[in-house]
């Protein structure tokens, strides 16, 4: 019995033991050595435009947009306010756009647009980053806040293939080129943007990253448009994954 009792009380203080250092490792509130750091940052993403144009537009019967890829390069600055706890900033440039397609019925003649967007954003996030483990050996970072976000440079180009059906034996199609800004006072799109940022990152031995994260933006980025029933409403999004080393 008093064995018994000794190896349940040894049992007891190791499983107490255990729980506490878990408790340290994985939410350390002490103070960090650093308390500024400074990373780079490099990757791809991918991104798409989701827009309301199938009720905007009622003469549109079908529609489908593509999320393509594009470059991410940046710098990142972590204000380490504890070990556990972050603000990050930086400034990141991102190429980004997609592929959209539509068919539209248009006084009885059906046309069909083919296209794509390309654009580039230079990118600010402000995030709160909860950092889970052992920042000498490896760290879980949760981010969530808000980006703030400026275009330039872009372009959309687009074919509209156009049918005749007045003789349904001998159709007749026509195809248009067209090629415009797409931010700017010609285009169709807002250059600023705003949404919200979050995801996930894994930093090894204080210096090497790897990170995923994804944009939504909350404002509408698409400008009035002739024709419409309705305002236009669209909004960006993207799935960004990057490496990095933090100095």
């Amino acid at each position: 019995m008093k064995k018994t009792l000794i190896i349940m009380a040894a049992l007891i203080t190791m499983c107490v033991s255990a729980s506490q250092a878990q408790s340290i490792v994985m939410f350390d509130k002490g103070h960090p050595s650093k308390v500024i750091q400074i990373g780079v940052r490099a990757g791809f993403n991918t991104s798409n435009l989701a827009t309301n144009y199938d009720k905007a537009f009622p003469e549109i019967t079908w529609n489908h947009t593509q999320w393509r890829q594009g470059l991410t390069l940046g710098a990142v600055v972590d204000i380490n306010l504890r070990n556990f706890f972050s603000i990050q900033s930086g400034l990141f440039y991102k190429s980004r756009g997609n592929d959209f397609h539509y068919l539209v019925n248009d006084n009885e003649n059906l046309v069909a647009l083919d296209g794509k967007w390309r654009g580039n954003y230079f990118e600010i996030p402000l995030l709160a980053s909860l950092r889970l483990g052992v920042f000498e050996l490896a760290q879980l970072q949760i981010d969530l806040g808000p980006y703030f976000a400026t275009g330039f440079g872009g372009k959309v180009r687009y074919d509209v293939f156009e049918t005749d059906t007045q003789d349904p034996l001998k159709p007749e199609i026509s195809r248009k080129s067209v090629k415009a800004d797409y931010f700017g006072d010609k285009g169709m799109v807002q250059r600023y943007d705003w949404g919200l940022k979050t995801g996930v990152g894994l930093l090894l031995l204080q210096h090497y990253y790897l990170g995923v994260h994804f944009n939504y933006s909350c404002r509408n980025v698409l400008k009035e448009l002739d024709g419409a029933t309705k305002r236009p409403n669209g909004h960006n999004k993207a799935w960004t994954f990057t490496l990095g080393y933090n100095f």
